[in-house]
């Protein structure tokens, strides 16, 4: 059932060995380069903060270890999310889902939630600047949302003058404003505070 030629290349243990640390070479990290997605976080993890993630004592839990056998885990966990609210200002913080994605996914079902509860169900309309990672415009898709597309100026932030002209075409539908923050780019969005007020003056959430 392995077909794939590259089962029937190597034949011996070091060829093999030699096959896959070629494959590893190829790979891109901080040992080699930047990583220049701009809201990816793992460039500013120490190799310190890292270490414990390695300790098999902390990093080879099962993944459906009974939960009276997971306490400690748990209790990390809830300190940690109630650091976060305190720190936020936010009710509550959930560590879940793990995925930047799945996140976003996440944050778009809750800001879908806070509509309806306010009797505003219409509101659908997810403004996602160009600049956007494609899994953005997708997460808002699969949460059911119209995705409006919102220009960036040759600097790669945010255009306002086109943000404003697109809120107040869909102010009445308006949902939220998908925005990364430091950008895709990875810098600060240096209008980020007038671009909230926009969203917020309009009914939406950011």
């Amino acid at each position: 059932c392995l077909t794939h030629p590259i089962f029937n290349k190597y034949h011996s243990e070091h060829e093999m060995l030699r096959y896959i640390k070629r494959l590893e070479n190829k790979d891109l990290s901080l040992c080699h380069s930047m990583i220049s997605l701009g809201s990816c976080t793992m460039k500013l993890n120490a190799t310190s903060e890292m270490m414990p993630l390695s300790l098999p004592e902390f990093a080879n839990i099962h993944p459906f270890v009974p939960k009276d056998q997971a306490q400690g885990y748990l209790s990390i966990i809830k300190e940690l999310e109630n650091y976060l609210a305190q720190i936020t200002g936010f009710a509550a913080c959930s560590l879940q889902p793990n995925s930047g994605a799945q996140g976003e996914y996440a944050g778009l079902m809750v800001i879908r939630a806070y509509h309806v509860a306010h009797n505003q169900t219409q509101r659908t309309t997810a403004i996602i600047p160009a600049s956007a990672h494609g899994t953005n415009p997708a997460s808002a898709v699969m949460a059911g949302m119209d995705v409006v597309v919102v220009k960036t100026d040759e600097s790669g932030n945010i255009d306002v003058e086109d943000l404003k002209l697109k809120v107040e075409k869909h102010k009445d539908t308006l949902s939220c404003l998908m925005v990364t923050y430091p950008s895709t780019h990875g810098v600060f969005e240096p209008t980020i505070k007038d671009i909230c007020q926009i969203i917020h003056d309009n009914g939406g959430l950011v």
